[in-house]
């Protein structure tokens, strides 16, 4: 999850309050600009007024925005903000956040560090770093982070939580099981600790306990989408496919930019042998996430198995685009380009996926095949 401050009237206040001195008086306060007889300077005072009530409007839209999903928009209200005052803090955080958001991770950490230069003890942002971070797959760094702003915020429920999750991609489940019981002691309600801790669940082969957890989540939020997407996961991997069908359309349903849902829910209707669907599913995930390399992998995978050679190509070369190291492209690619009578930019393809991994398989097989046949 996240971190954001949550009601810019909040902030508002604040900085009211910073400009009357103890005593009630304005004008003992040296930070407040108070000229009694002159008028100009009281029109400036209401001038300054006004243009904070501007940027808290500004960016209560770009609140409400964020949190309906509607990032676009989001960004353009928080961007007045910033031409405004690009030193207000819960704007930063909010910016980079939405940046995330639209995956641009390295836009979201240059805004959190923004933030830290004006103000290094905000754990929030040292959080949203850290979920940039993991997003980029520098997992130690992601966790570096994580501990800074546990660090400077100790009760922060939600770092606990994200910092489960970055032990997990690194194996370690002690460590991942003790934060998410931490952040659940902090925060008994915290979705996305129960969803995580059903993470880990699964990945030890729990299968009872992870449903649990994912069940625990909706009763505490039932519009709480990733849940129902893990769960959808679960009856995926047991054979389920309509429950699984079922469980990923509501994740869908109740979080429209949701492109990894969309994409499982592509792989269901793969697997039911429903390719239009399917085809429709990795689009409408590739709409929200343009450089989406599984999914153009696996919309290539679909066009190949029906005979359509040039989109199979054209989409495989998209993924290899999106992710110059996604093996399995690389090895399909070779393997429509020899259907396509192209053997010798196939041989090209099957050497790239072997000089990533010289121990692959199927492209040892397919080169080797290659070569038997001239």
């Amino acid at each position: 999850m996240l971190s954001l401050q949550s009601d810019p009237r909040q902030y508002q206040q604040q900085l009211l309050i910073s400009r009357v001195s103890h005593d009630g008086d304005p004008r003992n306060d040296s930070s407040f600009p108070f000229y009694a007889e002159s008028v100009l300077s009281s029109v400036n005072i209401k001038s300054d007024l006004s243009r904070e009530v501007d940027e808290d409007t500004l960016l209560t839209l770009a609140h409400q925005n964020y949190k309906a999903g509607n990032y676009k928009q989001a960004l353009e209200h928080s961007k007045a903000v910033y031409e405004r005052n690009p030193q207000r803090t819960d704007n930063l955080l909010l910016l980079g956040a939405i940046y995330y958001q639209l995956h641009d991770f390295d836009t979201c950490i240059a805004k959190n560090e923004e933030a830290l230069r004006v103000n290094p003890q905000f754990a929030e942002c040292y959080g949203n770093m850290a979920n940039a971070w993991k997003e980029k797959d520098n997992i130690d760094v992601a966790i570096r982070y994580y501990l800074i702003a546990i660090e400077l915020r100790p009760n922060f429920a939600d770092a606990w939580s994200n910092l489960a999750g970055a032990y997990m991609r690194k194996g370690r489940l002690s460590d991942a099981a003790q934060c998410c019981h931490q952040a659940l002691a902090l925060n008994p309600r915290l979705v996305d600790a129960h969803s995580n801790l059903g993470n880990l669940m699964k990945a030890q082969g729990l299968v009872q306990e992870a449903y649990n957890c994912y069940v625990e989540a909706l009763r505490i939020q039932p519009t709480f989408a990733v849940a129902w997407s893990n769960l959808a996961g679960l009856f995926m991997d047991a054979g389920d496919l309509n429950r699984a069908l079922q469980y990923y359309k509501e994740a869908v349903k109740l979080k429209p930019n949701f492109s990894d849902a969309y994409l499982n829910l592509g792989n269901v209707y793969k697997a039911l042998r429903m390719p239009q669907e399917a085809i429709m599913c990795y689009q409408r995930a590739l709409l929200v996430r343009p450089d989406y390399a599984m999914a153009f992998g696996n919309l290539a995978t679909v066009y190949y198995e029906q005979g359509n050679l040039e989109m199979a190509m054209l989409n495989y070369r998209r993924a290899i685009t999106c992710d110059a190291g996604f093996l399995e492209a690389y090895n399909n690619l070779g393997n429509a380009l020899k259907d396509a009578g192209k053997v010798e930019e196939a041989i090209h393809y099957y050497r790239q996926c072997l000089s990533l991994q010289p121990n692959h398989p199927q492209a040892l097989t397919n080169l080797g095949n290659i070569y038997m046949e001239w």
